[in-house]
């Protein structure tokens, strides 16, 4: 868990507009859920990491993934598919 302060300089935006979508409750509905302790309010670290990596987060005590979905997903003649965006020539 960490504070309103943290969270909003790990995501870019100020202090208080991280405070101000939180009483509008757009915080919990846009970005994570948040943790109300008495007048402390905390943010769980794992859907802010979850946030900001997408599927690739690590996952408990560091553990790695794996690779992801497409990485491993294979097209129907058994041949694996390049990764978008890749520059190599697939004509031989």
């Amino acid at each position: 868990m960490i504070d309103v302060p943290t969270a909003a300089s790990v995501l870019g935006i100020g202090e208080w507009t991280a405070y101000a979508m939180i009483r509008r409750g757009d915080w919990q509905k846009d970005i994570t859920p948040i943790l109300r302790l008495g007048r402390k309010i905390k943010i769980p670290t794992a859907q802010l990491v979850a946030l900001l990596y997408g599927r690739n987060a690590p996952g408990p005590a560091g553990e790695d993934p794996g690779p992801p979905p497409s990485a491993t997903a294979s097209s129907a003649s058994g041949t694996t598919a390049p990764p978008p965006g890749d520059v190599r020539s697939t004509a031989s």
